[in-house]
């Protein structure tokens, strides 16, 4: 792979989050790791959750330079010098008692549709060895738990049931809801919550006001939201689904054609799905945040134009569209074209 090639445990517009030593937000996360490590109690399975984007990632790799050894920074409870050899090591992917699991296929360099049985057993393999550092540490972290195969998940139970001394295995995940009940119960649970508005501009001062909505407290997404000109999309989707049922199609075929690249693909679909999910809020009277000015009144008047159960429905037909179409490697832009029509079909069909 190319060092341009985007790995799959990082996000657009950021760089690794081994080599990213700052954090914003999560303080309480920060201190219950720091307490287990004080007091040499340190679970040796972590589960972290929260939506992506929300900082696991980056808190997993600070965790693991402290495991590690990394020389203690003041600037946090957790923080390490970023000029410690370990921190250095890692920073390149070269730590010898690190390793990570990923949808990048460990013996073909390629990245999979799931993090495979191959990966998972290259990480319990890895747990076998002799470490190289201090007091026998290593560290596994596994990004995303979530995308484990069913046969890569019951490999790891094994190394979660009977844990090697000195291992820590940290797992990350969006929907915790989707591992296997026995992966959950053997893991210490951390669930990290959305930044609030003075976190986010600390983290990110500069961030226009469509970017702070869409990206929901999420500091590695707004960056990514970012990197995608995510404003401008949301922008011509909102305007193209504001004007039903007689939607313009010039904005349509923008949409199609900007869905041609995978990232902002994946990001058009989280838009329809979010922007549904607000449309039912809206139809029953709950508040909703507004992306653009003035698009409570209308989510509230197409979702009641179509019952309360209207949105409910075209938000199954666009993630089923969108499954489809990863799965089976269809055209993006006909599938876009595809969902926009579900939401019309669904609700503001033309009499």
């Amino acid at each position: 792979m190319s060092e341009e090639t985007l790995l799959p445990d990082q996000e657009p517009g950021s760089p690794h989050p081994r080599a990213v030593f700052e954090l914003f937000g999560h303080h309480a996360a920060e201190a219950e790791l720091a307490d287990s490590l004080t007091h040499g109690r340190s679970h040796h399975a972590w589960l972290m959750t929260g939506p992506k984007g929300i900082g696991k990632a980056t808190l997993a790799y600070r965790f693991a330079r402290r495991l590690l050894g990394a020389r203690p920074d003041p600037s946090g409870l957790l923080a390490s010098d970023p000029d410690d050899p370990i921190c250095r090591k890692i920073a390149q992917g070269a730590h010898p008692d690190l390793r990570t699991a990923t949808r990048l296929d460990p013996e073909k360099s390629e990245i999979k549709r799931d993090v495979t049985i191959g990966a998972i057993r290259d990480l319990t393999q890895f747990f076998t060895m002799t470490a190289d550092g201090r007091d026998g540490a290593r560290v596994g972290i596994i990004d995303c738990a979530d995308d484990m195969s069913v046969s890569a998940a019951n490999a790891l139970l094994k190394t979660l049931e009977e844990p090697p001394p000195g291992a820590t295995l940290i797992l990350l995940s969006h929907t915790p809801g989707r591992l296997l009940p026995t992966l959950r119960s053997r893991c210490r649970r951390l669930d990290l919550v959305s930044l609030s508005d003075a976190d986010m501009a600390q983290a990110l001062p500069d961030l226009d006001a469509a970017t702070r909505s869409l990206a929901a407290g999420r500091p590695g997404r707004a960056k990514a939201l970012m990197a995608l000109q995510a404003a401008k999309l949301y922008a011509t989707l909102s305007r193209h689904l504001s004007g039903l049922p007689r939607a313009p199609l010039d904005e349509a075929l923008i949409l199609a054609e900007a869905s041609a690249d995978a990232d902002r693909f994946q990001l058009l679909f989280d838009m329809m799905e979010d922007w549904l999910a607000r449309a039912g809020r809206a139809g029953v009277g709950l508040p909703i945040e507004e992306v653009e000015p003035g698009e409570s009144v209308v989510l509230a008047r197409l979702a009641a134009g179509s019952g309360c159960d209207g949105p409910a429905r075209a938000w199954t037909h666009v993630r089923s569209v969108r499954t489809k179409a990863e799965a089976l490697n269809l055209d993006r832009g006909l599938a876009t074209l595809d969902a926009l029509r579900a939401i019309r079909a669904e609700l503001a069909p033309i009499q």
